[in-house]
């Protein structure tokens, strides 16, 4: 019957996603690929257990992405790395711009208790520089720099 009004060949549901885990490290955004090309990477972040070992680090670690513009979509869920997320935020991070966990989150982190992340989330490394459009500015939550320091 030809097209049926869809836009992509394929579509993945984020439930048929198996997470990758280590019960050692906490691997690297890369590490969860689902689509990757020249130019961009995209990641899907789903529900996994929680390291386990009790000297590994359970946060993202502190980094800065030098080659490209990270951008994190929040579907749904709890996100264990930040503080004051909620679903459908979107978050973007320049090259170049140092960030990681936030301090509550990585407090929590490292008091233990989670056995299990809550969360879906779909991230875009892009290589090239991103633009951001003029109405983003209406919703932009500007403060949000400022939200890895301790003292707001």
């Amino acid at each position: 019957m030809g097209w049926q009004g869809t836009l992509l060949p394929l579509k993945i549901n984020w439930r048929d996603i198996s997470p990758l885990m280590s019960h050692r490290y906490h691997l690297p955004p890369s590490a969860h690929a689902t689509f990757v090309s020249e130019r961009f990477l995209v990641c899907t972040f789903v529900p996994r257990p929680i390291e386990s070992e009790p000297s590994a680090l359970k946060v993202p670690f502190f980094h800065a992405n030098n080659d490209y513009d990270e951008v994190l979509f929040y579907h749904r869920g709890d996100f264990f790395s930040r503080d004051g997320i909620e679903p459908g935020m979107l978050s973007l991070h320049p090259a170049g711009f140092a960030h990681g966990p936030h301090p509550k989150a990585l407090a929590a982190s490292m008091a233990g208790g989670k056995s299990h992340t809550d969360e879906v989330a779909v991230m875009i490394d892009a290589r090239d520089p991103l633009d951001v459009a003029e109405s983003a500015g209406a919703v932009e939550w500007h403060d949000y720099v400022k939200s890895w320091s301790e003292q707001p």
